[in-house]
């Protein structure tokens, strides 16, 4: 009896706890980022126009950075939570700092229930802000555990973003087995000491051809998607400019992950 309780009480713990990534194979996932701009204001802060736009792509994962929370410019409302609803998501906040009565930081919505999530803050020396980065952990439908992760890095110099993601990644290298998604608005062109930085650890994932900002004619490259560790494949890269949305395109990728 106490043989087939033991063997019951295993079972159901290996039911509960999502799989690692050496029991999955391969993992996909539509990754859909766009920097929002000063928490929506292209958009009169509405969440329809944001709603009818990542409903074209019916993303898995949608990562948002300048997300405005209950903040007087934006009627004192969650956005976020609005968008969630029009789309059929879940909805993770990460505020970066108090503005205007609210928050203001970077945000996630999820198509799948997330079973964990975190906030990275760094607020390096010199920085005139603090910078979030947000994340969640997901379960797919086939089973396999992916982490995706918002990011704003700071727009001063790049020795403030390079010590954001030195800061980040203390906590997001930490686990070197579940597949990571970073994504968002790096403030940063190719050929910056950021990206050389960034790309030591991520893989950068849909190129650094094409530019991101301003949507209205873009001429340079801010925004990325990368992955961790190094065994991603970018099936397909879309860079789609809106400029009744913000002043930067977003970034449409399938992923696909290969565990070793």
């Amino acid at each position: 009896m106490k043989r087939i309780l033991c063997i019951l009480t295993v079972m159901l713990l290996g039911a509960a706890i999502p799989q690692g990534v050496a029991a999955q194979q391969t993992l996909s996932l539509r990754v859909l980022s766009l920097n929002m701009k000063e928490g929506g204001s292209y958009a009169a802060y509405k969440a329809q126009p944001y709603v009818d736009f990542i409903r074209q792509y019916n993303p898995d994962v949608v990562l948002l950075q300048e997300m405005d929370n209950f903040t007087s410019r934006n009627g004192n409302k969650d956005l976020l939570t609005e968008i969630a609803a029009g789309v059929g998501m879940f909805p993770y906040y990460a505020k970066s700092f108090t503005y205007q009565g609210g928050g203001f930081g970077v945000a996630i919505l999820s198509k799948y229930p997330y079973f964990k999530a975190g906030r990275v803050i760094s607020s390096p020396e010199g920085a005139n802000e603090p910078r979030a980065c947000g994340w969640v952990c997901i379960q797919l439908p086939g089973g396999g555990t992916v982490r995706v992760a918002s990011v704003h890095l700071a727009v001063e110099s790049e020795d403030l973003r390079v010590k954001n993601l030195a800061d980040y990644n203390k906590e997001l290298l930490a686990d070197t087995e579940t597949p990571t998604i970073l994504a968002g608005d790096f403030n940063a062109t190719p050929d910056s000491n950021t990206i050389s930085y960034a790309r030591i650890n991520w893989q950068n994932l849909g190129g650094t051809t094409d530019f991101t900002i301003p949507s209205s004619g873009p001429n340079r490259r801010l925004d990325y998607i990368m992955g961790f560790p190094k065994h991603w494949t970018c099936q397909t890269f879309k860079i789609d400019a809106q400029p009744s949305l913000s002043d930067h395109c977003a970034l449409i990728a399938d992923l696909t992950y290969e565990a070793e």
